[in-house]
């Protein structure tokens, strides 16, 4: 029997939404119990901790995680419902991208909560957590979709040029007040990939990407200049660029903790892993073992091979899409759904660069995978978006309404 278009992507979805229980239910356990067991801060803090957590758990994580995919069943059931013809519209991704942005700057409201050094998260009494930023790539990559279409007559002009350097601008400059420069640098490499494949030049590319790249080495910088609670960033870039081995090891374990811990929880899997439940770093020695690092502690449990898998999961949606590519006749499809994809894959290669030593730490989870609710919300409908644009545009479809 032949699988229907597009269910390959989702049975990858689901595949990885396993991966990623097996992986939080592992790995998270200390986190869960230090969380829960209601001994830091002040007495009215503790009092709402022991409210919360009457007895210390191992598990915390993992049912949040659990809890999470009953109302990630709900949106995903809507997203199903919503014609895709709306969600291509210039109004819809102008609203989205507005609605997004509003949401994004309440962190600096006393809804916000911060976390990290970082205002990203939003706590709305009756609701789960939020990470508004999740939020605002999805709807950032539909804005883009329309808007380059609707400019892709003067794409090789200065003025476009001009146009899409500002309005990446504006938008990117809340997340470095937050500040949440791996966010930046995913949309950035984002609305790169989709400015490419929309019609401008290698040439002109290239150099937004040089461009940008200075523009966001001096903004870091000069953030941790202006405000003195934000100094960690350039300890992390210096310490990052650092070549005396001396100055690195005074400043190792105040800046470069978690990937110096994450290198040896890596090596130490070796190639078929000490086995599942049986890691050691995860107990304190990687912090956020369960969202940010939860590709390094679970590799010590799993080793290369089941590193192996999990990246062989990310590159056959990545490959599955762009096969289907071609078939896909709606321009603005075509971009919606290279841009999803990219999304994807330039938050997975960003949060492994980290736990690599690639890059300086980003506080970039793991899509799928990653403890957080939003995250795995987010990633849930775009993989869901990628499915509907194929079976849209499949001729066999008979589950879309006959208005899309």
């Amino acid at each position: 029997m032949e699988m229907k278009k597009g269910m390959p992507l989702l049975i990858a979805g689901i595949l990885l939404i396993g991966f990623g229980l097996l992986a939080v239910f592992s790995v998270s356990i200390y986190e869960s119990f230090g969380l829960s067991l209601c001994n830091k801060g002040s007495a009215e803090t503790i009092a709402k901790c022991l409210a919360s957590f009457p007895e210390p758990t191992n598990y915390y994580y993992f049912q949040q995680q659990i809890s999470s995919l009953l109302y990630i069943a709900i949106a995903l059931f809507v997203v199903w419902k919503f014609p895709i013809n709306i969600i291509k519209s210039h109004k819809f991704a102008t609203f989205a991208l507005v609605a997004a942005f509003i949401i994004q700057i309440l962190v600096f409201t006393p809804l916000g909560r911060t976390y990290g050094g970082a205002a990203g998260w939003l706590y709305i009494p009756g609701l789960p957590s939020i990470q508004p930023s999740e939020i605002f790539k999805l709807a950032y990559v539909l804005f883009m979709a329309s808007w380059l279409l609707r400019k892709k007559g003067e794409m090789q002009t200065p003025k476009f040029l001009l146009n899409f350097i500002v309005i990446c601008a504006l938008l990117y400059a809340v997340f470095l007040f937050i500040p949440d420069f791996g966010t930046v640098l995913i949309l950035g490499g984002t609305a790169l990939i989709m400015v490419r494949f929309a019609g401008l030049s290698i040439k002109k590319t290239l150099a937004i990407l040089v461009l940008g790249l200075f523009a966001g080495v001096f903004a870091g910088f000069s953030m941790a200049v202006i405000n003195p609670n934000l100094t960690y960033i350039r300890e992390r870039f210096s310490y990052f660029f650092e070549t005396d081995q001396e100055a690195k090891a005074a400043q190792k374990e105040k800046t470069w903790r978690q990937p110096e811990q994450a290198l040896i929880a890596i090596g130490g899997g070796g190639f078929l892993g000490k086995g599942y439940g049986k890691g050691l770093q995860k107990f304190g020695y990687i912090p956020e073992a369960q969202s940010d690092f939860v590709f390094a502690a679970y590799s010590e449990e799993i080793g290369f091979v089941g590193n192996m898998i999990l990246l062989a999961l990310y590159c056959w949606i990545f490959y599955y899409f762009l096969k289907h590519l071609q078939s896909i006749r709606d321009p603005q499809s075509k971009l919606i759904g290279v841009g999803i994809t990219s999304l994807l894959m330039v938050q997975t290669f960003v949060n492994i660069w980290v736990n690599i030593q690639i890059i300086p730490n980003t506080w970039v989870t793991l899509p799928f995978v990653s403890a957080g609710g939003s995250s795995l919300l987010i990633s849930c409908i775009e993989l869901l978006l990628l499915y509907k644009i194929l079976r849209s545009e499949d001729p066999k479809k008979v589950w879309l309404s006959s208005k899309e």
